[in-house]
């Protein structure tokens, strides 16, 4: 009777769990990425994927910032998100052209934004600047091992530390801004931060930083979490979450210059990666938003590499995650061999590759 009753236990407690991951996968439950009315910051939205979400959060009914360097391509791009807004009678909208690379750009688009938000903190800010340099290590000058950190690490991690120093702001005695709303501070990473190839040296090690960080801040973040919670019981679990969003190809004029750059090497590995459109990808990662995930992935081969390297991430579903690496593991074991096999052989038939120019 007692191994029934076991047995009986066993079953409910995974029975509830599928049911939980089919109720999470097919869409249900609430909206954990609200946007209606609030006011959400886009850094590196003048175009591609960043210009793409602006858009399509502006149909949603958000208030919406773009950040780049370039004026003029930002004018076009404010154009397009203004003409896309759901309620333009009571949507905003503003531009503002800033160098990411400097720490104090980062802090003067947060100033000025929250001064053009009429002094309220924002919703949402995703930090979406960056380019792609491929290349082999040797053959890139140190100065673009510079640039390409500061692009697309520095930019993004500039951008947090100024957003999170305003939104976790000491709590006050008087609980004032205990009640706020969950705000979300959303990276844009690349699968090459798990699973990286032939060509990326300049490339892979920012966008695994981010990874880091984003690993890094989920867990810190909770201490801020639970002394609000510890002022206030009623106060929100959750003032502030983070999310990494990881693309594979982008189709874009960014990647049309990033494939004419990439060594023959990386073209023959990187066969299977079928580039997306922006606003595919967009629309992906705002659905795994709303879903509440911390890692959005993409496409399918995205949540292969994903599952292969998931560490001390937090998992988007603990059963799902956890089955897949066990499966991609194993799948691994061959990739890598087959990739280091294209490497060896590719040399032993064209000698060395240079990229240099």
């Amino acid at each position: 009777m007692e191994y029934f009753k076991g047995t009986t236990a066993i079953a409910v407690v995974f029975l509830g769990i599928l049911t939980s991951i089919a109720y999470r996968m097919l869409g249900f439950g609430s909206n954990k990425f609200p946007v209606n009315g609030k006011t959400i910051l886009i850094t590196g939205a003048s175009e591609g994927m960043g210009r793409s979400a602006a858009i399509q959060l502006a149909q949603k009914g958000a208030n919406i910032v773009i950040v780049s360097r370039s004026t003029q391509k930002l004018e076009a791009a404010i154009k397009l998100i203004q003409a896309a807004a759901v309620d333009p009678s009571k949507q905003r909208f503003h531009y503002i052209s800033a160098d990411l690379t400097n720490p104090d750009d980062a802090d003067r688009i947060l100033d000025e934004t929250t001064k053009w938000n009429n002094g309220v903190a924002l919703d949402a800010v995703w930090c979406c600047a960056g380019y792609c340099h491929p290349g082999y290590f040797i053959d890139v000058p140190i100065q673009t091992l510079r640039d390409q950190m500061d692009t697309v690490y520095w930019t993004s991690a500039y951008t947090a530390h100024a957003t999170l120093r305003r939104w976790l702001a000491p709590i006050t005695s008087s609980g004032t801004n205990l009640s706020s709303p969950p705000r979300h501070l959303i990276f844009t990473a690349s699968t090459l931060s798990f699973f990286t190839v032939t060509g990326y040296s300049p490339y892979s090690p920012p966008k695994a930083a981010i990874r880091n960080l984003s690993d890094v801040l989920v867990q810190e973040i909770e201490m801020y979490n639970g002394a609000r919670r510890s002022k206030d019981a009623n106060a929100p679990a959750t003032d502030v979450k983070i999310h990494i969003v990881f693309p594979m190809g982008i189709s874009s004029p960014g990647f049309e210059n990033e494939q004419k750059l990439k060594p023959a090497l990386t073209h023959i590995m990187e066969e299977a990666d079928k580039p997306q459109t922006p606003d595919e990808v967009a629309a992906i990662a705002i659905k795994g938003l709303e879903k509440g995930d911390f890692q959005i992935i993409t496409n399918m081969v995205g949540q292969v590499m994903r599952t292969s390297s998931l560490g001390i991430s937090p998992r988007n579903s603990v059963f799902l995650d956890t089955v897949a690496s066990w499966f991609t593991n194993i799948v691994c074991l061959f990739v890598i061999s087959d990739f280091m096999g294209k490497a060896f052989n590719f040399g032993k038939k064209n000698g060395i590759s240079s990229t240099r120019p």
